[in-house]
């Protein structure tokens, strides 16, 4: 598994999110070169924090159905909206920018 810490910032934003990857490792076992498709989960917590029982549990199970899973641990308060959203808009991007490199479908 590829398990990755990266930060998120916008440029326009003092804000910084915290992106965790969980990307399955393409082995010759395993279908090798396979693209798979990405879950970008947004833990809740009513904007004061991002829960811990719905991030990295929640991306295990997906990694077990055979996709690569992202947590994104976005700003809460004192951030206010649209900034979490924004964030997972730049998470989308990187990921994109970076599908090649992760064998993202």
């Amino acid at each position: 598994m590829i398990h990755e810490k990266i930060e998120i910032q916008r440029e326009d934003s003092e804000y910084k999110a915290t992106l965790y990857t969980y990307f399955l490792d393409n082995s010759n076992e395993m279908h090798p070169e396979k693209k798979r498709p990405v879950i970008v989960i947004c833990p809740g917590g009513g904007y004061e924090m991002t829960s811990d029982r719905e991030a990295e549990p929640i991306a295990m199970r997906f990694l077990a159905m055979g996709y690569h899973a992202v947590v994104l641990r976005y700003s809460v308060y004192p951030a206010v909206y649209p900034e979490a959203l924004l964030q997972v808009g730049e998470t989308v991007k990187y990921l994109r920018e970076h599908a090649n490199k992760y064998h993202i479908d």
